[in-house]
C-alpha cells in the first residue's frame, strides 16, 4: 500500500452490487421488519456477529416508524432521529433507513432504533452514529474505509511505542524517534457532512472558537492515519474526563478512525480551519 492510497478517492460501487444502496424498490421491505422485530427479542449478551451481518441488512430496508417529536437527546448527549418498530397491529407511515440516512448526515443526527415507540430514550436497542452511516454508504459496510481495515491487520510495531490502555482509551508514548506525514485531511478522509458535524460539536461543547484539524500519517500506527484537533490535554479542566471528551469525537468518524489531542509543542497555525472543510460545498 503507497502513499497515494492514503489520498485516493474511490467511487462507490454500482447500486446493484451494493449491499447498502438507496434503490428505493427495496426500501420498505415488511418482511425485514418482521426479521427485524425477531432479531431485537435476543438478548444483548447473545448478539454475535451472525446477528449484527443478520441486522443491518433487516434495518436498513426495513419499514419502521417515527414519531413526535423526530429528534430526541440521547444519554449520551447527541441528537438522535428515533425509529421505532411499528406495534402490532397499527397502521402507520411506513420510513426506512436507507431512505433517511442521507438526510441524518446532511443534519448531522445519528439514528436510534426502539423496539417499541413506548421505550424511554435509554432503552435504545441500537444508535447509527454519523460516522457509521456514512461508512454504510460510501464503503458499502458498517466497517469503515477497507484502507484502515488493511492498515490494523499488519503485525504492530511495538518497539515504537509503549502503549497504556484504560477500557476504551489509551495513551502512547513515543518510544523511538521516526518521520510522520501530515497535512490537510481531504474529503475521502472527512466529508463536507462530517466535518460541519465535528465544527458544531466542537464549538458548542468544547467551547472552540475555531477548531482546526490535521490528518497525521504515521506507518508505525493501526490505521496508519489519525485525526488531529487543535485542543492540548493541558487545556481542559483539571477535573475534567479528557479521555471521554475525546471518545466522543469519534461519534463523527467512521468506524476504525483514530482521533488524537495536538501535542504540547504545536500551534494552531500549522492546522486547517475545520470551517475550510466544509464551507461552499
Amino acid at each position: 500500500m503507497g502513499i497515494r492510497d492514503w489520498f485516493r478517492r474511490r467511487e462507490p460501487a454500482p447500486a446493484e452490487k451494493r449491499r447498502f444502496h438507496q434503490d428505493r424498490s427495496a426500501m420498505f421491505d415488511l418482511s425485514r421488519t418482521a426479521a427485524l422485530e425477531a432479531l431485537l427479542r435476543i438478548p444483548r449478551e447473545q448478539r454475535d456477529d451472525a446477528w449484527h451481518d443478520a441486522f443491518y441488512d433487516a434495518a436498513w430496508f426495513g419499514s419502521i416508524a417515527l414519531t413526535e417529536p423526530q429528534l430526541f437527546g440521547g444519554p449520551d448527549g447527541f441528537p438522535y432521529l428515533r425509529l421505532n418498530l411499528p406495534r402490532d397491529g397499527e397502521r402507520f407511515e411506513a420510513q426506512c433507513l436507507a431512505n433517511l440516512a442521507p438526510q441524518c448526515l446532511e443534519t448531522a443526527v445519528g439514528a436510534a432504533l426502539f423496539a417499541s415507540p413506548d421505550d424511554p430514550p435509554e432503552a435504545a436497542q441500537f444508535v447509527f452514529s454519523p460516522g457509521l452511516l456514512d461508512s454504510l454508504i460510501r464503503y458499502d459496510s458498517p466497517g469503515g474505509d477497507p484502507i484502515d481495515a488493511a492498515e490494523i491487520a499488519l503485525p504492530s510495531q511495538g518497539e515504537t511505542f509503549s502503549v497504556e490502555k484504560e477500557g476504551w482509551s489509551q495513551s502512547m508514548t513515543v518510544e523511538k524517534t521516526h518521520d510522520v506525514l501530515i497535512g490537510s485531511p481531504s474529503s475521502e478522509y472527512l466529508p463536507p457532512h462530517l466535518a460541519a458535524g465535528l465544527y458544531q460539536f466542537l464549538t458548542r461543547a468544547w467551547d472552540m472558537e475555531e477548531p482546526r484539524v490535521l490528518l497525521m500519517v504515521d506507518t508505525h500506527m493501526r490505521p496508519h492515519r489519525s485525526l488531529m484537533v487543535n485542543r492540548k490535554r493541558g487545556d481542559f479542566a483539571e477535573e475534567a474526563h479528557v479521555d471521554d471528551s475525546v471518545r466522543k469525537l469519534l461519534w463523527y468518524l467512521n468506524p476504525r478512525r483514530m482521533v488524537m489531542l495536538m501535542p504540547e509543542h504545536m500551534t494552531d497555525d500549522q492546522m486547517t480551519p475545520l470551517r475550510e472543510l466544509f464551507e461552499g460545498h
